[in-house]
């Protein structure tokens, strides 16, 4: 994501809702924390809020998720998670 413009769009949220990395808005709806890496390498930047992913971001999808998330709890460009590789169906053997 850092190479991908990450590091814009965080300038761009503390802009939008006045916090930084660490902090939490006084309404207490967003806290932002920064980590290394969350896997999705060929749809970065992303971020995660809560249990679901948010991919291949930029200014606009941004507002339209913060928006959508402080209107109504959630937002339909949510895309995760995603489990890889995929689970594989476990056959159990009997032993004998």
């Amino acid at each position: 994501c850092g190479l991908v413009g990450a590091e814009d769009l965080m300038r761009w949220i503390h802009a939008k809702i006045g916090i930084r990395h660490g902090e939490t808005t006084s309404d207490k709806l967003f806290t932002l924390k920064q980590v290394e890496c969350l896997g999705s390498c060929a749809t970065g930047p992303v971020m995660q809020v809560n249990d679901d992913y948010y991919e291949s971001l930029t200014q606009d999808a941004l507002n339209r998720i913060l928006d959508d998330l402080k209107r109504e709890g959630r937002c339909s460009l949510a895309s995760g998670p995603f489990l890889v590789p995929l689970p594989q169906k476990v056959e159990s053997e009997s032993i004998l």
